[in-house]
């Protein structure tokens, strides 16, 4: 079926060696119409020119016969000279005459020895019998006369060519074959220019419909092509813009023209191609998504414990940098004074020694409690965890900072609402915390002023409060209090501290499970509550 369709290439052909074909005839056309024409004006040219000669020939011979005639009359020649051009014009004449007929000859294809010119001969013969005649009188009218006997022989010579003239007619025979000449001459340029003229209404005549024919040509050439182009250019447009927006299930029909059919078969393989390379892509894609998320959420976990890592390496050396700083300054300077100046006592190098000793475990506290924190952020916080009674743990707490709250004129209480409140944990790092809220709670307290330390077992589990009667901290205050080395504005200027206390809390009852709070108000004291997951079925160790 495809091969029985005609190539679009060989109806272009087709069109145009028609257009060339009329193209052509209208080249020719035109070529042989300018022939003619040309042949027509060369023509009516030529027969001017012998209707012209001819009757400057005719004059010349009238011109000639009245010289005769009137040297006749007067016996006499006045005007030599005048006989001489009229003779040259003559001779002139019958030349350009017998060149228009070679030439007219030449244009019609037609032999020199024609009808005209043995006419011409015959009129030339004419012309020179008259020219002689002419010459005769003239050489006998201008002969010496002295003599009576040479007048009368002059007398006689010239009658004897006037009668010779009249007698063989030369001149009216010449006047008979120079009329029908010149009428003859007049109808040859009258048929060149009527030919002329018929001529040209036949090309003005012919040329609209030759025009017309390759005008409706061009437009049906056009337009069928046009048809037949923008058709198919057309369904190959939409199937491209089917493909290009993904719908490779659409087909392109079948073309009329065999090359534009050719390209719609490459465009529709293509489409299956490209479709089943899609579906195959689609299914790697899936697989490897699958395989990309999971490994973008291991490396992701990874990232995160690297960066938590990093996080707790760099708050670690900061929190050193920043600590250790007070810590070594100190032990710095007591030996420095130590050494300097005059031997000292053994007294004074203890004392020295001692504060030396405070600093040390100052600074090995303060390595224990970020080493902690560290730990705890990177999920690793190292408990000794065992069963463990909470009373047991608040009771000599409380008995330990006793001192510190006589000396601060604060006065220290204990509510322990259930005694036998025991939780999972380290009973170390859970009485490092109750000592941490116990002591801040007595550095920020009034003269005069409660802190009242208490135990209870909720819902929530074994609940640990203490509060105070302090100098409180703002809501603000109390959301920054467990970041490391914070310090409110008002504890600043009550009371020295490093920050550190706090964090160190949070971190130690988060890593039991737990949750640690702080509340209060500018003036009115603070409320810190430590809540821990209580394990009530099992035996505490004190």
């Amino acid at each position: 079926m495809t091969a029985m369709k005609t190539r679009f290439s060989r109806k272009l052909h087709m069109a145009f060696g028609a257009m060339l074909a009329i193209t052509l005839a209208l080249a020719w056309y035109f070529y042989d119409s300018v022939q003619w024409f040309e042949y027509d004006v060369q023509r009516i040219a030529l027969a001017n020119s012998v209707l012209n000669g001819n009757r400057a020939l005719s004059a010349q011979t009238e011109l000639k016969l009245k010289l005769i005639r009137e040297s006749a009359a007067a016996g006499s020649v006045e005007e030599t000279l005048q006989w001489q051009e009229n003779i040259s014009a003559l001779r002139v004449s019958i030349e350009e005459i017998r060149q228009a007929y070679v030439d007219g000859n030449l244009l019609r294809h037609a032999e020199a020895d024609s009808l005209e010119l043995a006419d011409l001969d015959e009129m030339e013969t004419l012309v020179e019998t008259i020219i002689s005649s002419g010459e005769v009188i003239r050489l006998a009218l201008e002969a010496p006369d002295t003599e009576v006997s040479n007048t009368e022989l002059i007398t006689e010579v010239v009658d004897a060519e006037l009668d010779k003239l009249r007698t063989e007619g030369t001149a009216e025979l010449f006047r008979i074959m120079m009329a029908e000449t010149l009428a003859a001459n007049i109808k040859e340029v009258s048929d060149a220019n009527w030919e002329a003229t018929t001529l040209s209404r036949y090309i003005t005549g012919v040329l609209p419909l030759f025009m017309l024919a390759l005008v409706s040509l061009t437009g049906l050439i056009v337009w069928v092509f046009s048809r037949s182009l923008t058709r198919s250019v057309t369904v190959l447009h939409n199937g491209v813009w089917a493909f290009t927006n993904g719908d490779m299930t659409h087909r392109i029909p079948e073309l009329k023209e065999r090359e534009f059919e050719l390209l719609g078969d490459a465009f529709n393989t293509m489409a299956r191609e490209l479709a089943g390379h899609r579906t195959r892509m689609h299914d790697s894609n899936v697989q490897l998504e699958a395989v990309v998320d999971e490994r973008t959420r291991a490396l992701k976990s990874s990232n995160d414990m690297l960066a938590l890592v990093d996080e707790n390496r760099r708050k670690l050396l900061a929190d050193i940098s920043h600590e250790f700083r007070t810590p070594l300054t100190v032990i710095r300077g007591e030996a420095e004074i130590a050494m300097r100046g005059k031997a000292k006592t053994k007294a004074e190098y203890l004392e020295s020694l001692g504060r030396i000793i405070e600093q040390s475990d100052q600074a090995t506290r303060l390595v224990d409690d970020l080493l902690f924190m560290a730990r705890a952020d990177a999920g690793e916080p190292r408990l000794k965890v065992r069963p463990v009674s909470v009373d047991s743990l608040l009771g000599p707490v409380c008995n330990d900072f006793t001192a510190k709250a006589e000396k601060r004129k604060v006065s220290l209480k204990q509510s322990f609402g259930d005694e036998n409140a025991v939780v999972m944990g380290d009973p170390g790092r859970l009485r490092q915390v109750f000592a941490i809220l116990v002591d801040n709670a007595l550095q920020y307290s009034m003269k005069g002023g409660t802190v009242e330390v208490s135990l209870e077992r909720n819902q929530s589990g074994v609940v640990v409060t203490v509060r105070d009667e302090g100098i409180g901290l703002t809501k603000e205050e109390a959301q920054q209090a467990f970041q490391r080395f914070f310090r409110g504005g008002h504890a600043q200027g009550h009371a020295r501290g490093t920050g550190l206390g706090l964090p160190v809390a949070k971190a130690i009852v988060e890593a039991h499970k737990g949750s640690i709070t702080l509340q209060g108000k500018p003036g009115k004291g603070a409320l810190a509550t430590v809540t821990l997951p209580a394990e009530d079925k099992l035996k505490a160790v004190a």
